[in-house]
């Protein structure tokens, strides 16, 4: 057992960061305006202020509390990020749904504990969501399937 909870204290100052970056970038690039007429940066740069706050809160919770010793795995981002590849070469040659299926199978496989029905479950419910939501519910044009044979 460690005595302070590093993971969160890591992961919080992090959030933190980006938060803050965010917030800064908005705040450089777009006029902040009033409350009673706000411009267009004054909720990125609101929303960065919040996500700032909240990791700051996360790195001070996990200063006051014991941690335990992380486990770390370098397959589980390669994984990640192979299965975020995958997406972007499916999507144009095969349509969304083979690509999100697929992506969502190859992305179970960076925890160990799924089984290969629950893979195939989440990729069947993910692909069908995303069918609902992007092809039927925004109308948007991505073909659903676009085989290249």
């Amino acid at each position: 057992m460690l005595d302070r909870d590093y993971r969160d204290i890591a992961g919080g100052l992090l959030v933190a960061a980006f938060g803050a970056a965010a917030g800064l970038y908005s705040l450089a690039h777009y006029r902040l305006g009033t409350v009673t007429s706000m411009g267009p940066g004054m909720f990125p740069t609101a929303l960065g202020v919040l996500l700032a706050l909240g990791g700051l809160g996360i790195a001070l919770g996990g200063a006051t509390r014991r941690g335990y010793p992380v486990d770390a795995r370098i397959l589980t981002p390669v994984i990640i990020l192979v299965s975020i590849s995958v997406f972007a070469l499916m999507i144009e040659p095969f349509g969304l749904i083979p690509s999100v299926f697929s992506a969502s199978v190859i992305a179970c496989l960076a925890e160990l504990r799924v089984r290969p029905v629950t893979k195939l479950v989440l990729g069947t419910v993910l692909s069908a969501l995303t069918w609902l939501i992007f092809i039927v519910g925004l109308r948007l044009t991505i073909p659903a399937f676009d085989w290249p044979f």
